[in-house]
């Protein structure tokens, strides 16, 4: 951390003297310039990311996954990223990791407005790359293997306390400060830190003979194929001081740190890892090129300033002129005569110019250019090459060259892309109406979440909760670079091949960004002859083909409507019959159980019958038994 800062100090102008040195020349009196060449490289290499543009692109995973839903996460993605201005958060993220080796930017969730209770995502911006720790373990460019991360701020004592007052202000105890957190505490202001950190459910998931993927746990008496425990990843948050904890711990959505990191050249040696930006190794030749710079400035300078060969007498009484002789322009400079020294006073040979000052110079401006990479085809200066092939040669060396700054940044925006997607079913989890882009920034309304009714029942529509999605990140130019290139294509074809002219003049003027370009389209696409437009065009061009196509549409939106009528009366027959067919059983139920009831009243009496005692009969002589 130290040598980063020390990078964006020396960015800056500042820190590029030695102290030694400095203090000496300024208690001489000696100048002690800074001609700062570093932020020159800084701005090629970031003029160089800005130009790439990364795409977020949404792809289904699983068959539970559609084609029509990934359409929606991208275009929500490409809201996300224009409500938040999330290239410039990319880009700056980019250049702090060129500048000191490292940048960060989060993703968090929060309320639309201050009166309901939909929530949407924000992309922003982490402006002091110093503030995010990273668990040490962590070795990917995005930190996303992390198990952990912090995001600290300074907050004044006072405020502290009136915002927390029941929270403890001390420090950590003894000895419990982490060696590589050495700041926590200092004067009046106290250092709070978001914590995340990743805890996991574990479950048993299992497969059933007939291929069901089922979650546990299970029926003894059911047979599996096989099953295996699952590690479903939880993300943890609260907000903490060295001692007390401020706010949660509560779950976040998603399944990633909310945390990313763009990096710069990172060099594994075992398990240390050194990182540096571009200007690490330049910041010798740049204290050599201000040495040496200075050194000749101020030969320069002593140039018409050199001493005059006096005696004491010719000055004696006069010192006040000769002292300022060199700072006033005095019209004369009397001088007493010394017979000892004859002649007038004169100036010493001033000193003369040292072509190795401006040599060395030289050379620790090249020292510059090699250790960073970048020459001076690159930076925009004339040099040896005289063709502009040979130009763009050298500035695509110094772009391979510096690569790694471009690729981390991609990488990053990569995995704020999974970030997002892993929030979205969450977030976007009831129904409701969401904005999406298009790739061409037109804006579109879509409901989501939306329960439809079918043939084969209640079906969700746009449901953003269901499937799997998998994301890849494209670059290139935009989709204005793209129009701007199509229509100096189609401008270069007609002059190519003439007889095309007339065919295509209406795409052509479509493409342009006149004002009206659009109705100059469709006066020119009036005079193509029909067999060569399309079906569309055709209908567009004819009113009485709008017409039919109008009336087909009106025809197939009634026959939707009876359609879904007749499905709606359908399901009503079947809810009413279900609900007679379950009233009958529960009647046959009663009455079932009524006749159980008899039938163990019938029981009972018969057992009593059978254990009551028979009653004793007389002997009657006069009868005989049959």
């Amino acid at each position: 951390m130290e040598r980063a800062a020390e990078d964006l100090r020396f960015l800056t102008g500042e820190g590029q003297w030695p102290e030694a040195e400095k203090e000496r020349r300024e208690s001489d009196n000696k100048p002690t310039l800074t001609f700062n060449a570093l932020p020159q490289f800084v701005r090629k290499i970031t003029g160089q990311i800005r130009q790439i543009n990364p795409a977020i692109k949404v792809s289904a995973a699983d068959s539970e996954a559609s084609g029509d839903v990934s359409e929606i996460y991208e275009g929500l993605i490409r809201e996300i990223e224009y409500r938040c201005d999330a290239p410039s958060i990319y880009e700056s993220a980019a250049e702090s990791a060129a500048s000191c080796g490292i940048g960060n930017f989060r993703i968090r969730t929060d309320y639309c407005d201050h009166v309901g209770f939909d929530q949407h995502i924000l992309i922003e911006r982490v402006f002091n790359p110093f503030a995010v720790f990273y668990d040490p373990r962590a070795k990917e460019p995005t930190r996303q293997d992390a198990e952990f991360a912090f995001i600290i701020e300074q907050m004044r004592l006072d405020d502290f306390k009136e915002s927390y007052p029941e929270a403890d202000a001390s420090d950590f105890a003894d000895g419990k400060l982490p060696t590589w957190w050495s700041d926590w505490r200092g004067g009046e202001t106290i250092t709070i830190a978001e914590y995340y950190w990743r805890e996991f459910e574990e479950y048993e998931i299992a497969v059933t003979e007939m291929g069901q993927v089922i979650k546990g746990p299970f029926p003894k008496e059911l047979r599996l194929a096989r099953k295996r425990t699952v590690r479903k990843p939880k993300i943890m948050w609260a907000k903490i001081t060295g001692s007390d904890v401020l706010e949660g711990p509560t779950r976040v959505v998603g399944e990633y740190i909310p945390v990313i990191a763009v990096t710069g050249e990172e060099i594994h040696i075992g398990e240390t890892v050194y990182r540096s930006g571009a200007i690490r190794h330049a910041k010798d030749s740049q204290v050599s090129y201000n040495i040496m710079r200075t050194a000749s400035v101020e030969t320069t300078l002593l140039q018409p300033r050199a001493p005059y060969l006096v005696t004491p007498k010719q000055i004696s009484g006069l010192e006040g002129f000769w002292s300022e002789a060199n700072n006033a322009n005095r019209p004369y400079l009397p001088y007493n005569v010394d017979e000892k020294a004859p002649g007038i006073p004169a100036r010493a040979t001033p000193p003369v110019a040292s072509s190795g000052l401006l040599q060395e110079a030289q050379v620790a401006a090249e020292d510059m250019k090699r250790t960073i990479g970048i020459y001076d085809a690159s930076l925009g200066a004339r040099s040896n090459e005289t063709s502009g092939v040979a130009i763009q040669s050298r500035q695509k060396e110094a772009e391979i060259s510096n690569s790694i700054y471009s690729d981390n940044m991609v990488k990053s925006v990569a995995h704020a892309g999974r970030v997002i997607v892993s929030m979205i079913p969450e977030v976007y989890d009831a129904q409701r109406i969401i904005r999406i882009l298009g790739e061409d920034a037109q804006e579109k309304l879509v409901e989501i979440n939306k329960l439809m009714l079918s043939q084969n029942g209640i079906v969700t529509s746009n449901d953003l909760r269901v499937g799997r999605y998998a994301v890849r990140v494209s670059v290139g130019p935009t989709y204005d670079s793209k129009r701007q290139e199509a229509s100096a294509g189609m401008l270069d074809l007609m002059q190519r091949i003439p007889q095309a002219a007339p065919i295509i003049a209406d795409l052509v003027a479509g493409s342009q960004e006149w004002p009206d370009a659009d109705r100059i389209a469709e006066r020119l696409r009036k005079t193509i002859p029909p067999n060569l437009l399309d079906d569309d065009e055709k209908t567009k061009d004819d009113p009485q083909a709008q017409m039919m196509a109008q009336q087909q549409a009106q025809q197939a939106q009634q026959q939707a409507q009876m359609q879904q009528a007749a499905v709606q009366a359908d399901i009503d027959k079947k809810v009413a019959d279900a609900a007679k067919a379950k009233a009958e059983a529960a009647k046959s139920e009663i009455e079932a159980q009524e006749a159980a009831v008899r039938l163990q009243l019938l029981i009972r009496q018969l057992n009593v019958a059978q254990t009551a005692p028979m009653p004793v009969q007389q002997a009657n002589p006069g009868l005989m038994p049959y």
